[in-house]
């Protein structure tokens, strides 16, 4: 079982996710996101913005 924690990406949050991939955690990290940390989502409107955010929850996945 994969997770990744809001606090891994600097977040002061206690939310965790858990999947059984990558993907999977991904997804579930994004949708938390859009629900909670929206405001953050909305200054992030670059595809290289967005690129290494995405780089970033990949590599703070165990």
């Amino acid at each position: 079982m994969l997770e990744l924690a809001c606090r891994d990406l600097g977040m002061d949050c206690d939310h965790v996710v858990h999947g059984e991939s990558v993907p999977e955690v991904k997804q579930k990290a994004m949708v938390h996101a859009a629900e909670v940390h929206a405001e953050i989502l909305k200054t992030m409107s670059s595809p290289e913005q967005l690129a290494d955010m995405d780089k970033l929850i990949e590599a703070k996945i165990r």
